[in-house]
């Protein structure tokens, strides 16, 4: 009986987790409905991501505040989501994805001031603003999508190939059009991409994993 007690309340965080997110673009929709719908569908549509580019990137807005929290609970519910796959557990406790997120949180931060720190030291917002404007904008389009993939895996299927499928096709449709749309600057300093690419994309990432497993 406690353990059912425990799996009934797991299923109302979760759904609590959810039912915030849908609020949150509901605001969004509220006030800013064309950035909404621009960067729900900049994966499809590059002028848009073109338009946005010419923004600062670094300024802090109540549009992209609110959609980088959104982006941030789908991206945790998924990590918790796959970790409980990995170590096939049947039960989603609230401690585990508190303590999943941390991990996130961490490294999200952390990411985020040696990004910024480095575009201060060497000034490389006006070159690389279309670069970090598309890999932005794509990253909060896919956001949309995780949110349907974890209800769908959540509520219907809860499946590992499902979830593991729907990642790998999203994530890997960003980085698809992250490299066509700016082939150009990656071809022409790809030895600096591949140094981004290890040092703040795939190095966190596994320092993370290993933190978590």
């Amino acid at each position: 009986m406690e353990a059912l007690q425990r799996s009934v309340l797991s299923n109302n965080w979760i759904t609590i987790i959810f039912v915030f997110s849908l609020l949150v673009l509901f605001f969004l929709k509220l006030f800013t409905t064309a950035k909404l719908k621009g960067h729900a569908t900049s994966l499809f549509n590059k002028g848009f991501v073109e338009i946005e580019a010419e923004e600062n990137y670094w300024t802090l807005s109540f549009f992209h505040t609110g959609f980088s929290f959104f982006t941030f609970l789908m991206l945790s519910v998924t990590i918790f989501f796959s970790i409980n796959q990995f170590k096939q557990n049947s039960v989603f406790l609230l401690e585990d994805y508190l303590l999943s997120t941390s991990h996130l949180l961490s490294y999200v931060i952390l990411r985020f001031l040696i990004v910024f720190g480095l575009f201060s030291v060497f000034q490389f917002t006006s070159k690389l603003s279309f670069f970090m404007t598309s890999k932005r904008a794509y990253l909060y389009s896919i956001s949309i999508g995780l949110f349907f993939l974890n209800i769908i895996y959540f509520y219907a299927f809860q499946d590992q190939y499902l979830l593991f499928i729907g990642l790998t096709a999203l994530f890997s449709l960003r980085f698809s059009l992250i490299l066509i749309n700016n082939k150009n600057l990656i071809f022409r300093e790809l030895f600096y991409f591949i140094l981004y690419l290890c040092a703040f994309e795939l190095a966190p990432l596994f320092v993370m994993f290993r933190l978590i497993f």
